[in-house]
């Protein structure tokens, strides 16, 4: 067979199928792992090594408003944060998700969970602990990069919601 009727046909025949279930299970261990190396954070430069690794040079994190944010805003809040007082955990749970030829989309809740002592009594009596979560919505854009999944954008799609005293 001539070469030029071999790459024809390579052209036409599609590749492999898309393993959804794989795809998924790929990505939420990709969440499972920032989520938990989140919770470690010490200094700026454990933020950016984590982001180099799992980002793509041109990440964009999109607000509710519509607003766009490039990593170098989002890494002054993220470096913020690391003095805030920690959480006691993160998880971040994909709800839907969309696989095409340039990647993949995945709707997720971030969860949040922190333990505080309320001093003004305004989830019960006053000075005593209580465990606030905050779940969040995002849509988020994954791209494979050498075989790799980075993460390309973040978009907030839903106001976060609050629970007191509730396991999520």
């Amino acid at each position: 067979m001539p070469p030029a009727l071999l790459l024809a046909l390579a052209l036409i025949v599609p590749g492999p199928p898309v393993d959804n279930f794989v795809v998924q299970a790929e990505l939420q261990g990709l969440y499972d792992e920032a989520s938990q190396a989140n919770l470690q954070f010490v200094t700026a430069s454990d933020i950016d090594e984590f982001h180099a690794v799992l980002c793509t040079a041109d990440w964009v994190f999109t607000d509710l408003a519509g607003h766009r944010r490039p990593w170098a805003e989002m890494r002054e809040d993220a470096v913020r944060a690391l003095s805030e007082p920690r959480l006691d955990s993160m998880m971040q749970t994909i709800v839907k998700l969309e696989v095409d030829s340039g990647g993949a989309t995945a709707v997720v809740n971030l969860s949040t969970v922190r333990t505080v002592v309320d001093h003004e009594g305004r989830y019960g009596r006053p000075d005593a602990p209580h465990t606030l979560t905050h779940t969040t919505p995002f849509r988020d854009r994954w791209i494979k990069v050498s075989d790799e999944w980075k993460l390309k954008s973040r978009e907030q799609i839903g106001a976060p919601s609050e629970s007191v005293d509730k396991a999520e």
